[in-house]
């Protein structure tokens, strides 16, 4: 492994604009707490409740118990990021955003920054502007890490693997003996990521090769370029399993059996999306449904012609994916075990970006332009009950305050979510020239607010009348994990409350949890601990759109 030291500075703040004149909601709809580092802990998925990396971990599920804004969204604040995101999340973790920004990728040069903001004020906390151009990065307890997108035909001699101080930015290693990397994934003190020669892992603190699968890589370009890892295990976007321990293979897919693309890991499945454009069909899109434990297929499923080429988002038994053709986008929800259809939401707007989960809700970005127009479109972000497919709520998101393309309206990426907010970055959507997505991108961060958008952020359907729901009122309804009625019920056990089964217009939920009479706790689930002694009365209260409540409870106690 060969070393190279970098000089690393402060920069000033970025074009950084705050949004006035909106009403916020002051609930943050989530736990602040749950992104809190755990000190004594060296298990990276400890971070299960962040979005610590590509698809928010390790996994790759694009999914967070993370709630983001509800019961509307509001713009909390904006930034030029000048440079591009394009095909790049966002990241957080501590109540920071860090964001992996190309700022020149002609063929001879490759620059670009990573950059750490506060996610509650934007204000810059620290930035690398000396580093090659970043692929999505990924987090451990103290370390940032991150690939360049350095292509293998560039002249710049600056592509490899870094990592950095995840408190300053100074470089702590890189990797130098190859240009071209995947993505990292970090999970108990090792690093993984690919190149055309094999699969690593590295030892988190110095780089070092903990293991290397020779000749074991991922495809080529966006159709692989992706390592998932759950339980002990590494999946590669080739189709096979590698022990996490030494690299040996425990199980692959014959080459004869197709292309694979893109593993998804979630409840002893893994997930693959198969493309067919590398032999010259860009209309077909497929996902294969594999064991965990022996890569032997669940099944399949064939979208027909669908122009997307994004990632899955696998939760709630449910697999995410869009439907995308010139005439219409729609969102659709598989059955996890069996892969079919659960339900289908047509979605105004064109959609290429993956979808995100937050706390059952699902997230999509894109544009929306109300005829054929090009310069009239706007980027827009909604966000859709991914129990049901009803939509909750739709956001335009306003950048006439930043640079934009003056010939091509922007679009917005795949959105992350933490902390009950919602960080989408936007591109100028059908550019032909790669310096117009350098230029003309940006970063929003949007928060909760109890009051529907503006008409500037609103979609021209969305009628006034949908203010005030013309459903019946709310029923408040408990669905509990295990059965509290349960023999096998013993002091200390952990039982799963779900308030899913309740009915209503844009529901809220509060719970109290400890028997004072307070509802401290917010969103659709929650988890108690059976007490010593006595019984402990776990209360839920349901708010629909119209203020109207219900309230439910269940009584918990040892058997």
């Amino acid at each position: 492994m060969s070393e190279k030291s970098h000089t690393w500075n402060y920069r000033n703040r970025r074009t950084f604009l705050k949004s006035v004149g909106a009403t916020m909601g002051a609930v943050g709809y989530g736990s602040t707490t749950s992104g809190a580092r755990n000190e004594d802990s060296d298990d990276d998925d400890e971070r299960e409740d962040w979005w610590p990396g590509p698809r928010s971990g390790p996994a790759r599920t694009g999914s967070t118990d993370e709630s983001g804004p509800m019961p509307y969204a509001a713009l909390d604040w904006q930034m030029d990021l000048d440079g591009s995101m394009y095909n790049v999340e966002p990241i957080v973790a501590d109540e920071t955003v860090y964001l992996a920004v190309t700022t020149d990728n002609s063929a001879a040069e490759n620059d670009g920054y990573i950059g750490a903001y506060d996610l509650e004020t934007g204000d810059e906390l620290w930035q690398r502007a000396d580093l090659p151009a970043p692929k999505t990065p990924g987090l451990s307890d103290e370390m940032i890490y991150f690939a360049s997108q350095v292509l293998e035909s560039s002249d710049s001699d600056e592509g490899g693997f870094y990592a950095l101080d995840m408190e300053t930015g100074q470089t702590m290693w890189t990797r130098k003996d190859h240009d071209v990397w995947s993505p990292p994934v970090i999970s108990n003190g090792i690093v993984y990521s690919s190149n055309r020669d094999g699969t690593f892992a590295f030892d988190r603190e110095n780089g070092d090769t903990v293991w290397k699968a020779d000749g074991i890589d991922g495809l080529a370009d966006d159709v692989g370029d992706a390592l998932t890892y759950a339980d002990e295990t590494v999946f590669t976007s080739n189709g096979r399993a590698l022990d996490a321990d030494n690299g040996s293979t425990m199980w692959r897919v014959p080459p004869e059996n197709g292309t694979l693309g893109n593993p998804t890991v979630h409840d002893e499945m893994v997930y693959y999306t198969r493309t067919e454009y590398i032999v010259g069909d860009d209309d077909r899109i497929s996902v294969e449904a594999r064991s965990a434990d022996t890569g032997a297929v669940e099944w399949s499923y064939d979208s027909g012609n669908n122009r997307w080429d994004g990632r899955l988002s696998v939760t709630d038994g449910r697999v995410i994916l869009l439907d995308s053709t010139p005439e219409e986008t729609s969102v659709m929800a598989l059955d996890a075990d069996t892969g079919t259809e659960d339900w289908t939401a047509e979605v105004e707007g064109t959609f290429f970006s993956s979808p995100s989960v937050g706390d059952g809700t699902v997230y999509i970005g894109g544009q929306y332009a109300p005829d054929s127009t090009s310069s009239a479109g706007q980027a827009l972000v909604h966000a859709i009950d991914g129990a049901t497919g009803d939509k909750k709520w739709s956001y335009l998101l306003d950048g006439s305050d930043l640079e934009t393309s003056p010939e091509d309206p922007p679009a917005a990426g795949t959105p992350v979510v933490a902390d009950g907010k919602l960080v989408a970055t936007t591109y100028p959507a059908g550019s032909t020239l790669d310096y117009g997505y350098v230029y003309y991108s940006n970063l929003f961060v949007l928060e909760s607010c109890d009051e529907r958008p503006d008409a500037d952020n609103r979609l021209p359907t969305d009628d006034e009348s949908d203010d005030q729901c013309a459903h019946p009122k709310p029923e408040a309804c408990i669905e509990a994990t295990p059965n509290p009625d349960s023999d096998d019920i013993d002091a200390g056990d952990t039982i799963r409350f779900d308030a899913s089964c309740s009915t209503g217009c844009e529901l809220q939920f509060e719970w109290n949890t400890d028997g004072d009479g307070q509802f401290e706790e917010t969103g659709s689930s929650v988890c108690v601990t059976v007490p010593t002694c006595g019984s402990l009365t776990v209360e839920l209260e349901v708010t629909d759109a119209n203020d109207d409540t219900d309230t439910a409870s269940v009584s918990v106690s040892a058997n």
